[in-house]
């Protein structure tokens, strides 16, 4: 429908984003049975089990607000009913509950918008654009339309000619009569396309509820698999597997390319993926998706700049986990000065309860992570390029690289007795 760029309407978001990767990454590590179940319940999709799916879509259905479920059933049976009852149905005044009057507005005043709160909830009436609300107006739908890949727009308006000829292929509709239609097309779409987005703040809340509040491990799994297991191109696999074993009609494979789109998309907007990682998983595809893939890469603007690497302390560390984490807090009680982790890393890598390839802010994070608190990291990370790399900016005889050294000797001793 329409793509939520939550980095923009968060000015927070990357603070957010890396708390919750800590989060599940440390969730994950402590449920490792858990997910491997959630990914055995992925494999099997291939073999027609969709059990997993049926879970997944449950999830969603159950975040559904009660109002913007009445608002579905209305529209349904707009659409399905005869012209009687949609005369009757159009009646109702609060078919899309307290929203109606400003949805309305917006359907009669063009150049009005709907503001959307992601935060509060709040929805209210623009003549323009304001940052940090999600922004749609009645012609939306349009904008929409005029966006879609040309395939789409060939095989919707192929749909809609179907409807206008009887059996025999003779058009039913007068040129007037199909202008009328494809009116009415619209203005069911601007009435969709803006009570849809009203309740997009409380289905979030539902679902911020079920992960945050309630803990719910489908979740958790869903998030683990989609950004860090490479999970949207593993989906694009099994997508690709149905439309190479099995007769896809029309309609299939306009589904399978829709959501191809979408995996690339997120998967890039989220920076779970790269072009790099879509080129090697999309090599051996059916040259449907292949091309499509391929031409959503070159339009896609990749993200800049060096990814940050978010890992947590049990990811890090080597050997006895719990023993080394007990020593640490210990480090951490007799070492309180921000500096001193960089010697706790120095001491980790030396004594190899840890890869010596890690960069320090990558050790940083999953140590802000483990205290629960943020810690500067100019200082430290600073300290810990000048002892690694012997840079000679620190003098050997200053007091404060004599400390260093006596910290770091010290807790070498320490961690070398943990296996």
């Amino acid at each position: 429908m329409f793509r939520l760029n939550f980095s923009k309407l968060f000015s927070d978001f990357s603070l957010r984003k890396e708390k919750t990767d800590l989060f599940i990454r440390t969730w994950k590590s402590q449920n490792k049975e858990v997910y491997a179940q959630f990914i055995s319940g992925i494999d099997n999709v291939a073999d027609g089990d969709l059990t997993l799916l049926y879970n997944m879509y449950a999830l969603m259905k159950d975040c559904v607000p009660p109002e913007a479920q009445s608002f579905y059933d209305w529209f349904g049976g707009l659409l399905a009913q005869s012209p009687t009852r949609t005369s009757a149905l159009m009646s109702d005044t609060q078919w899309a509950g307290k929203y109606t009057e400003k949805i309305a507005q917006c359907i009669v005043n063009r150049q009005l918008w709907l503001g959307i709160n992601l935060k509060t909830g709040m929805v209210d009436i623009y003549t323009s654009q304001q940052r940090g609300l999600l922004m749609v107006k009645s012609g939306t739908p349009i904008e929409i339309w005029n966006r879609l890949p040309q395939y789409m727009k060939s095989y919707f308006i192929s749909q809609v000619d179907r409807l206008t000829r009887n059996s025999k292929g003779c058009i039913l509709f007068s040129k007037l009569e199909r202008k009328q239609l494809y009116q009415a097309l619209s203005f069911f779409a601007n009435i969709f396309m803006l009570a849809h987005s009203v309740f997009i703040p409380s289905f979030l809340a539902n679902l911020y509820d079920k992960v945050i509040e309630k803990g719910d491990t489908l979740a958790y799994c869903m998030y683990y698999f989609v950004v860090f297991d490479h999970g949207l191109p593993r989906m694009m696999q099994l997508l690709n597997g149905i439309l190479t074993k099995e007769e896809v009609d029309e309609s299939g494979l306009i589904l399978i390319r829709n959501c191809v789109h979408s995996l690339v998309y997120q998967s890039m907007e989220l920076g779970a993926e790269t072009k790099a990682s879509w080129e090697n998983a999309v090599e051996d595809c059916n040259p449907e998706i292949w091309k499509d893939v391929l031409f959503l890469l070159h339009k896609t603007k990749g993200k800049r700049g060096k990814k940050k690497s978010i890992r947590t302390l049990d990811e890090i560390l080597i050997g006895d986990i719990a023993a080394q984490k007990k020593k640490i807090r210990l480090f951490l009680d007799e070492n309180e000065d921000d500096i001193c982790l960089a010697y706790l890393l120095l001491a980790l890598v030396q004594t190899g309860k840890v890869k010596d390839a890690i960069p320090y802010m990558t050790f940083h994070r999953a140590m802000e992570h483990f205290m629960g608190r943020h810690i500067g990291h100019d200082i430290p990370q600073k300290r810990y390029g000048e002892l690694k790399n012997d840079s000679g900016y620190l003098s050997p005889y200053s007091n404060s690289c004599k400390r260093a050294k006596r910290i770091i000797n010290k807790w070498i001793r320490i961690f070398a007795e943990t296996d």
